[in-house]
């Protein structure tokens, strides 16, 4: 697998030299990095399934590289959106496609949050490789 873009790693980095309730904080501090999320995009096409709180997610392919934008009605969750949302925007579809979902448990998020959130941040990850998968040229299987 590839190496994690730059603003991927600085996650990781960061959060895994947190204890659980400074990891919370720093989530929080993310999701307020957010942005808007325009309300004719939170359509069920854009729901992401499989999470415990409403997430949105829509994606524009542009000049050859992802763009995303992400709503969460929960603060922790809009902060694992935002990670997400931040990071991967402006790569192209062959580097989201090509990113380990282990930086998930690498980051420590795992030891922070419930089994539900830690399926959900997992959830909205593969929901943005899925939206770039077919932009990709390298094969994952």
């Amino acid at each position: 697998m590839a190496k994690l873009p730059a603003a991927l790693e600085k996650f990781v980095r960061e959060s895994k030299m947190l204890d659980k309730m400074m990891r919370y904080m720093y989530l929080i501090d993310y999701g307020r990095k957010l942005g808007d999320f325009p309300e004719e995009e939170k359509t069920e096409a854009n729901r992401v399934r499989g999470c415990t709180s409403v997430v949105y997610i829509s994606s524009s392919y542009q000049d050859g590289k992802m763009y995303y934008k992400g709503f969460a009605d929960a603060q922790i969750v809009k902060g694992m959106v935002a990670v997400l949302v931040n990071s991967l925007s402006g790569l192209t579809p062959d580097e989201i496609v090509q990113i380990d979902p282990d930086f998930i448990k690498e980051s420590g998020i795992t030891e922070s949050v419930t089994p539900t959130r830690q399926g959900g941040f997992a959830n909205i990850f593969r929901r943005m490789q899925e939206d770039a998968a077919p932009y990709a040229t390298v094969n994952t299987n």
